[in-house]
């Protein structure tokens, strides 16, 4: 692994204080541990020193990591509970973004996995197409669904494919090395009055607060960034556009809570009680387990 000690990614400060190490859930490297610093400057939380842009790859190789469950076997509790809750949660996701959508808009799911969003938007009449980095996923998308689909990310999407009224970027924000490149690029491929959709995990949720380092959404180092709200919307207008919270994702707090749990005759239920005493902070005005943001181009 080659790695690589970095300014912030945000604002390109170099002056930030070390918060605490965790280590990787799969043990790619054994013993490893990873260091989380907050920057200073914009309050940024972010992995550093990391693995650069060409090692990365090996961490997603891991044989425990399967964010595209769709196209695989996995059996487990954990999966089970993610397909179930991808079930239900997809349209309610679709209908939270497609508000004020023409109904011939143009749309592109970053980071879009096996296609589930991007097909449903779809089914909804919109045009809809999608990048997605792993050659698998990406491939199963466009069989199971009939999708465009561009192996990568927004890098991969070509100039001609655009605008998009919207793009969504569904946990995906906190992977991409080239953070502010990533944002301008967003931006660029927007129309003047297109929306970008950005969920990611909240490092003051309820379940972060409870779990500590073992909390699973630091998945170093897989995650790169941790946005506290106040820093991923100045973020985000700095990058030019006008931004809003619009919510907790509603069942992260019970996925991210499963997933944190040790393995014992107890965590299903452990995990369910701090699930549900996170989404319900979420819902109720709190922090949630993970935020959407939605952001209109200015």
């Amino acid at each position: 692994m080659n790695s690589e000690t970095i300014h912030c990614p945000a604002c390109s400060s170099d002056k930030y204080e070390f918060q605490f190490a965790v280590r990787d859930r799969f043990e790619t490297v054994p013993g490893q541990k990873y260091r989380i610093v907050r920057c200073a400057d914009c309050g940024l939380l972010f992995v550093n020193p990391r693995p650069d842009a060409e090692s990365i790859s090996e961490f997603y190789e891991a044989s425990g990591y399967d964010p595209f469950i769709s196209s695989g076997g996995d059996r487990s509790a954990a999966a089970a509970a993610y397909r179930l809750v991808r079930y239900f949660s997809v349209r309610r996701k679709a209908a939270r973004v497609i508000h004020g959508l023409s109904k011939d808009a143009c749309v592109l799911d970053v980071g879009c996995a096996t296609g589930e969003f991007a097909a449903e938007l779809k089914r909804r009449g919109f045009r809809s197409c999608g990048a997605e980095p792993d050659g698998k996923a990406a491939e199963f998308a466009r069989k199971q669904f009939g999708l465009t689909v561009w192996t990568g990310g927004i890098e991969a999407v070509p100039d001609p494919a655009g605008p998009f009224d919207l793009i969504t970027m569904w946990h995906v924000l906190e992977h991409v090395h080239d953070l502010q490149g990533t944002l301008e690029r967003l931006h660029g491929f927007l129309t003047p009055r297109g929306k970008l959709a950005v969920a990611v995990p909240n490092p003051m949720s309820t379940d972060a607060r409870l779990y500590g380092t073992d909390w699973v959404a630091w998945d170093a180092p897989r995650h790169l960034y941790h946005f506290e709200p106040r820093v991923l919307l100045t973020l985000l207008d700095r990058a030019g556009f006008r931004s809003e919270r619009a919510g907790a994702v509603a069942f992260d707090a019970f996925y991210h809570s499963l997933l944190s749990e040790s393995e014992s005759a107890w965590r299903g239920w452990r995990a369910g009680a701090r699930g549900l005493r996170s989404f319900l902070r979420g819902v109720f005005g709190g922090e949630g387990s993970s935020e959407l943001y939605i952001a209109y181009k200015r």
